[in-house]
């Protein structure tokens, strides 16, 4: 009997690093994720979010992620929530959780509430494999 094994690809870094405003999206560029066979996120099937706090907020911030999603490109729908985590005034990299049922490509997004603080969102494709 085979096993199945996760497995993680390479680090993609979905929104460059930014100062956000308390109350207030990220201002930092956004890479586009697509699952597409040979893309950067290559047959994935669920993705690791992480926020790197380089300069932490004055107290305890709530960091909010928002995805947007096409199936072709081309029909992009509208930024939707997807994770919250809590973020300490210590800067840090913290894990937000995963994001299953993406669509084929995607863009993330970061919000402050609460507390402003400058961060970079990093998502890692996941995926099964036999080995």
């Amino acid at each position: 009997m085979g096993r199945v094994y996760e497995r993680f690809g390479t680090r993609i870094t979905a929104q460059a690093s930014a100062a956000i405003t308390a109350g207030a999206d990220s201002g930092g560029a956004q890479t586009l994720v697509d699952k597409a066979s040979g893309a950067n996120a290559d047959g994935a099937q669920w993705f690791d979010v992480y926020v790197d706090v380089t300069v932490a907020p004055s107290a305890e911030a709530t960091c909010k992620l928002y995805t947007t999603g096409s199936s072709d490109g081309t029909d992009e729908s509208a930024y939707e929530y997807a994770l919250t985590a809590a973020i300490p005034a210590v800067a840090d990299l913290y894990h937000m959780g995963q994001l299953y049922g993406t669509a084929q490509e995607f863009k993330a997004k970061i919000a402050a509430v609460s507390y402003g603080f400058t961060a970079t969102l990093y998502i890692t494709p996941a995926y099964l494999a036999d080995a």
